[in-house]
């Protein structure tokens, strides 16, 4: 079984569904309380937050403390994304957003949290590459920060996917959206183009 991308693991405060979509068809996923919406494709699919939950734990990092705090940390996913159906005996392009009290980040530059997050993944994932530096973006017309980085994820029969992952950091006045997708870094499973289809769709109430 494929495990999408879990470096994205940080706590949030709210879950709520996407309405019920017909099969073959685009789904508007809405959450009126974070002020948050996201188009699933019509061939993608949500994630649970148990599926989630079971992903993350099977995660296996160099840094078994990280690890530890990652998972101790975790609570449910705002919405998660997936392009295939669980079980998928292969990287599972995903896309995921979760919601987080600004906390230490009151007032910090979106570009230095994302450098400070770099740092940590640096020594929990294999083969750990930064292929964007922590730089400026527009989500929803909102300055945030974007960073890329590949590595190499394993799990637990053994096999290891070659992944990159994409971060975006969504500053509010006393929160924050965290965005994180990963894919196959040959694109074999799902493109990069997907992701940034899916993410022209977002919107967040200003």
């Amino acid at each position: 079984m494929s495990r999408p991308l879990a470096a994205f693991a940080f706590g949030l405060t709210l879950l709520l569904g996407g309405r019920a979509a017909r099969a073959g068809e685009p789904d508007v996923f809405k959450n009126t309380t974070a002020g948050f919406e996201v188009t699933r494709p019509a061939s993608w699919h949500y994630f649970t937050a148990e599926q989630n939950l079971e992903n993350l734990k099977a995660t296996q990092l160099n840094d078994e403390e990280f690890r530890a705090r990652m998972l101790k940390y975790a609570t449910d996913p705002l919405v998660v994304l997936a392009k295939f159906p669980e079980p998928f005996d292969d990287l599972n392009p995903s896309f995921k957003v979760t919601i987080k009290p600004i906390g230490q980040l009151q007032g910090m530059d979106p570009i230095a949290a994302l450098a400070a997050q770099l740092s940590q993944f640096a020594k929990s994932f294999k083969e750990f590459v930064v292929v964007q530096p922590p730089t400026q973006a527009k989500v929803s017309g909102i300055e945030s920060g974007y960073a890329r980085f590949n590595c190499s994820q394993q799990i637990p029969d053994g096999r290891s996917f070659p992944v990159t992952s994409e971060l975006w950091i969504v500053p509010r006045s006393d929160y924050f959206f965290l965005i994180g997708a990963g894919t196959r870094q040959d694109e074999k499973t799902g493109s990069r183009k997907e992701i940034d289809a899916i993410l022209k769709t977002v919107k967040i109430a200003h």
